[in-house]
């Protein structure tokens, strides 16, 4: 009897001390997003919770302002990883931004294709059923830490035929400050990305609905124009998620993971190998998140070079082909400069 409980008890042992080994071997590495409640956050720790799930990584969330507030040290290296839309991405490496200045050190790890739909969120029961009908409403402006949100606002004010001397502005330091003050009732019409968790709280709360882009021939142009180049136009289906009320044509462009280019190749490589076989894992997440199939991994539109290891994984599943290897090539060079 004292033998078979003693080799029980080693055997307990024996398993604790396997798991403090694991639990040791795994490298823990933060990855920046915006903060709680934004999709960013949302899809982040998604991304998060299946490449720690899935490999020997440990990945962290960490919350910021907005990719101007983590862009410069994901830059350096001080965190490793990050979680941006494709527009703020292009603003940060190209130096169009707050700061000014160009962090040319970032790489793109995966991408996922379309999959950020935004515009402007209103009251359901309100006055607000068009474009047209903003004009003279107060509409949410400035968003603290996201040029990109300003610049999508003023090129949906240009859309609908106006600029900001056409409506009243009130400054909000966020995109869920924003929906909290429709909520609230101070102001008529704010910024919001599909799915965002603030919103689908806000519908909860007072019944929200996202207004349709105008169908005409020159509004995807304005958005590209004004935003940046790799803006669209996409259909939300009815009832794809709270507020949208009907098919609804709004902004859309791509989501990136992202990384120093200093970031090890080991954790970009188990990084990327965790996503690519668990995609399906990610669906569920956030709508944003069916975006980031395989077969959009690698855009056709980058606006920043790939990581060398993500480079190097792509081509091991064959999807890395030579017009990547040109356009990552024009990157590598504007990057140097």
């Amino acid at each position: 009897m004292f033998n078979r409980h003693a080799l029980i008890s080693l055997s307990v042992a024996a398993g604790l001390i396997g798991g403090l080994v694991s639990a040791a071997q795994a490298e823990t590495v933060a990855l920046a997003t915006d903060k709680q409640g934004t999709t960013f956050n949302t899809v982040g720790s998604g991304v998060a919770k299946v490449a720690s799930g899935n490999s020997d990584l440990n990945v962290i969330v960490r919350p910021y302002a907005g990719p101007a507030a983590w862009a410069p040290i994901v830059n350096t290296g001080e965190v490793p990883f990050g979680m941006m839309s494709a527009n703020s991405a292009y603003q940060a490496f190209s130096g169009d931004n707050e700061a000014g200045q160009a962090y040319r050190n970032l790489r793109i790890l995966r991408a996922g294709g379309a999959s950020l739909m935004l515009g402007f969120a209103v009251r359901d029961d309100g006055p607000i059923k068009t474009f047209a009908d903003l004009k003279g409403k107060r509409i949410s402006s400035d968003f603290g830490g996201h040029l990109s949100i300003g610049n999508s606002l003023a090129a949906s004010l240009r859309v609908a035929g106006y600029t900001w001397d056409d409506v009243t502005p009130v400054p909000v330091t966020g995109a869920n400050d924003g929906l909290d003050a429709l909520v609230a009732d101070r102001l008529d019409a704010t910024w919001a990305s599909l799915g965002q968790p603030r919103a689908r709280e806000a519908d909860t709360q007072v019944g929200v609905r996202y207004l349709s882009v105008p169908d005409t021939d020159e509004a995807e142009a304005i958005y590209q124009e004004m935003v940046f180049p790799g803006a669209r136009i996409a259909v939300a289906k009815d009832d794809v998620a709270p507020g949208i009320d009907g098919d609804t044509r709004l902004l859309s462009y791509d989501s990136y993971l992202v990384a120093s280019k200093d970031a090890s190749d080991a954790a970009v490589t188990q990084m990327l190998e965790a996503l690519w076989d668990n995609e399906a894992e990610l669906f569920d997440v956030h709508p944003s998140m069916r975006g980031f199939t395989n077969e959009n991994a690698v855009t056709d539109a980058p606006v920043m070079p790939y990581h060398p290891a993500a480079v190097a994984f792509y081509k091991s599943k064959g999807v890395w082909t030579d017009t990547d290897q040109t356009r990552q090539d024009a990157l590598l060079e504007e990057a140097s400069q």
